[in-house]
């Protein structure tokens, strides 16, 4: 179960590292856009970068939610059944 583990455990970062640089190229391209239609203003550039770390930090802890809901489901609804393996 260990090997598994650290594959997963690999996959996860692996995903969590694609996914910011996605976002870091998609948020520069909307910089890029504005800019070449139009004057950009300190507030569009603001509101563009506020929303791409935004974005970002939800990236990076959504798995770590997930993983804690996941751990916490298990206090209430065991994943044995009743009575156990023994």
């Amino acid at each position: 179960m260990g090997n598994l583990t650290n594959i997963l455990y690999g996959v996860l970062m692996f995903v969590r590292w694609a996914g910011l640089i996605v976002i870091t190229i998609l948020s520069m391209g909307v910089l890029i856009g504005e800019a070449a239609k139009s004057r950009l203003s300190p507030a569009k550039i603001l509101t563009v970068t506020g929303s791409a770390i935004l974005a970002a930090v939800m990236f990076w802890i959504l798995p770590t939610l997930v993983n804690y809901a996941r751990t916490d489901s298990n206090i209430v609804v065991p994943d044995h059944p009743i009575g156990g393996y023994r």
